[in-house]
Protein backbone atom coordinates (compact mmCIF):
# COMPACT_ATOMS: atom_id res chain seq x y z
CA UNK A 1 0.00 0.00 0.00
CA UNK A 2 1.51 3.19 -0.95
CA UNK A 3 1.95 5.39 2.32
CA UNK A 4 2.76 9.51 2.85
CA UNK A 5 6.49 10.35 3.86
CA UNK A 6 8.56 12.78 4.91
CA UNK A 7 12.20 12.52 5.17
CA UNK A 8 14.42 15.00 7.55
CA UNK A 9 18.06 14.88 7.02
CA UNK A 10 18.57 17.52 9.74
CA UNK A 11 17.26 14.74 12.19
CA UNK A 12 17.76 11.90 10.42
CA UNK A 13 14.28 10.84 11.31
CA UNK A 14 11.55 8.84 8.40
CA UNK A 15 8.07 9.25 9.42
CA UNK A 16 5.83 6.88 7.17
CA UNK A 17 1.97 7.42 7.45
CA UNK A 18 -1.41 7.56 5.65
CA UNK A 19 -4.21 9.83 6.25
CA UNK A 20 -6.93 7.52 5.81
CA UNK A 21 -5.80 5.10 8.37
CA UNK A 22 -6.23 6.54 11.42
CA UNK A 23 -3.97 5.29 14.69
CA UNK A 24 -5.15 4.72 17.82
CA UNK A 25 -2.26 4.67 19.34
CA UNK A 26 1.47 5.03 18.96
CA UNK A 27 4.31 2.15 20.52
CA UNK A 28 7.68 3.15 21.23
CA UNK A 29 9.85 -0.15 20.75
CA UNK A 30 12.94 0.96 20.72
CA UNK A 31 15.15 4.18 20.53
CA UNK A 32 14.95 4.42 16.92
CA UNK A 33 11.42 2.63 16.41
CA UNK A 34 7.87 3.72 17.05
CA UNK A 35 5.02 2.30 15.64
CA UNK A 36 1.28 3.72 15.00
CA UNK A 37 -1.73 0.91 15.56
CA UNK A 38 -4.80 1.30 14.56
CA UNK A 39 -8.18 -0.17 16.65
CA UNK A 40 -7.53 -3.32 14.60
CA UNK A 41 -3.83 -3.74 16.13
CA UNK A 42 -2.91 -3.22 12.26
CA UNK A 43 0.40 -1.18 12.15
CA UNK A 44 -0.73 1.66 9.98
CA UNK A 45 2.72 3.95 10.77
CA UNK A 46 6.18 4.16 11.50
CA UNK A 47 8.58 6.50 12.82
CA UNK A 48 12.23 5.95 12.34
CA UNK A 49 15.06 7.66 14.13
CA UNK A 50 18.78 7.78 13.04
CA UNK A 51 16.64 6.54 9.73
CA UNK A 52 19.45 6.59 7.56
CA UNK A 53 21.61 4.73 10.10
CA UNK A 54 19.21 2.05 10.64
CA UNK A 55 18.68 0.92 6.78
CA UNK A 56 22.06 1.78 6.28
CA UNK A 57 22.71 -1.43 8.44
CA UNK A 58 20.58 -3.54 6.44
CA UNK A 59 21.08 -3.01 3.03
CA UNK A 60 24.42 -0.61 1.92
CA UNK A 61 22.35 1.27 -0.95
CA UNK A 62 19.56 2.98 1.47
CA UNK A 63 22.06 6.17 2.41
CA UNK A 64 21.23 10.03 3.69
CA UNK A 65 20.96 10.95 0.26
CA UNK A 66 18.67 8.02 -0.59
CA UNK A 67 16.79 8.78 2.02
CA UNK A 68 16.14 13.03 0.92
CA UNK A 69 15.48 12.02 -2.66
CA UNK A 70 12.30 9.69 -2.02
CA UNK A 71 9.35 9.80 -4.53
CA UNK A 72 7.21 7.34 -2.78
CA UNK A 73 7.05 5.04 0.11
CA UNK A 74 4.76 1.83 0.07
CA UNK A 75 4.92 -0.95 3.59
CA UNK A 76 3.14 -4.09 3.90
CA UNK A 77 2.44 -5.47 6.96
CA UNK A 78 1.72 -9.06 7.99
CA UNK A 79 1.48 -10.86 10.94
CA UNK A 80 2.29 -14.50 12.30
CA UNK A 81 2.75 -16.24 15.46
CA UNK A 82 2.73 -12.83 17.43
CA UNK A 83 5.30 -11.00 15.12
CA UNK A 84 5.29 -8.54 12.92
CA UNK A 85 6.51 -8.46 9.77
CA UNK A 86 7.37 -5.61 7.84
CA UNK A 87 8.26 -4.83 4.42
CA UNK A 88 9.32 -1.00 2.85
CA UNK A 89 9.58 -0.70 -0.79
CA UNK A 90 11.32 2.80 -1.32
CA UNK A 91 11.50 4.74 -4.86
CA UNK A 92 14.44 7.32 -4.98
CA UNK A 93 17.46 7.88 -7.58
CA UNK A 94 15.61 6.02 -10.41
CA UNK A 95 16.02 2.80 -8.86
CA UNK A 96 13.36 0.81 -6.13
CA UNK A 97 15.12 -1.00 -3.01
CA UNK A 98 12.47 -3.17 -0.85
CA UNK A 99 13.56 -3.61 2.92
CA UNK A 100 12.42 -6.01 5.22
CA UNK A 101 12.51 -5.19 8.72
CA UNK A 102 13.32 -7.32 11.53
CA UNK A 103 10.61 -8.95 12.55
CA UNK A 104 8.79 -7.46 15.92
CA UNK A 105 7.22 -9.47 18.67
CA UNK A 106 4.02 -8.19 19.41
CA UNK A 107 4.19 -9.54 23.15
CA UNK A 108 6.75 -6.82 23.80
CA UNK A 109 3.97 -4.49 24.35
CA UNK A 110 0.40 -4.94 25.42
CA UNK A 111 -1.53 -2.73 24.66
CA UNK A 112 -3.91 -1.27 27.42
CA UNK A 113 -6.31 -0.09 24.79
CA UNK A 114 -6.78 -3.10 22.98
CA UNK A 115 -6.60 -5.32 26.00
CA UNK A 116 -9.85 -3.33 27.09
CA UNK A 117 -11.46 -4.14 23.68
Amino acid sequence: MKFDFHYSADDDVLSIYNYKLQPSESIEFSEYLNIDINKEGNVVGLEIIDASQFFSMLNKKISKSFLSDLDEVQLEEKEFRNNWFIAISFKSQNQIISQVLPPIRKSEYASPLLAQA
